[in-house]
């Protein structure tokens, strides 16, 4: 949770770098600060449920052959963290994009042109893709380890803990176009 919070001050701080004057004169810099902001949102999604991932697959492979009351509880915790923050840090990201979809159609409208804004916004889509995947990866490697736990409950004639693990690639939104 402090590490949230450090992250979180720092998306501040950088968004309140930005000076407001260059903002309303020039509608490029308000779409490019909105994208800054939409990848420091997905940034600190990225490292704070890869971090839960993580947990919880170190949690998951010192559990394998443990008290099943004690796994399932370490388990269910460890999931209940994992998606608590993607789902919160999901909605944030998701507000940025609709920000940004907003400031485009106005810069649009105010006179930019669309090939000035379309490479800023390819460029931040391929960086997001790619955080994104490498966070799903890291879900990924987690569900396979807490498969893995159940596995070895069966293997062990133990009943396996109950527990959903959260899918590796939620349905999400489109990327973000010019």
């Amino acid at each position: 949770m402090k590490r949230l919070t450090q992250l979180a001050a720092i998306a501040f701080v950088a968004a309140a770098t930005v000076p407001v004057a260059a903002l309303a004169d020039d509608p490029l810099a308000t779409v490019q600060a909105d994208i800054t902001q939409l990848q420091t949102d997905v940034k600190t999604k990225h490292d704070t449920v890869l971090a839960d991932a993580q947990a919880l697959t170190a949690d998951a492979q010192k559990l394998a052959g443990s008290d099943k009351a004690t796994a399932q509880a370490t388990i269910k915790s460890d999931l209940q963290k994992l998606s608590g923050d993607w789902k919160s840090l999901l909605a944030v990201c998701l507000s940025d994009r609709q920000k940004l979809h907003t400031d485009i159609a106005a810069a649009k409208s105010a006179g930019a042109k669309a090939s000035d804004i379309r490479p800023l916004v390819q460029t931040a889509n391929q960086q997001i893709r790619a955080s994104n995947e490498d966070m799903r990866a890291g879900v990924k490697s987690a569900h396979d380890a807490v498969v893995a736990l159940r596995q070895s409950y069966k293997q062990a004639g133990k009943t396996a803990p109950s527990t959903t693990t959260p899918p590796a690639s939620p349905a999400g939104a489109a990327p973000v176009t010019a």
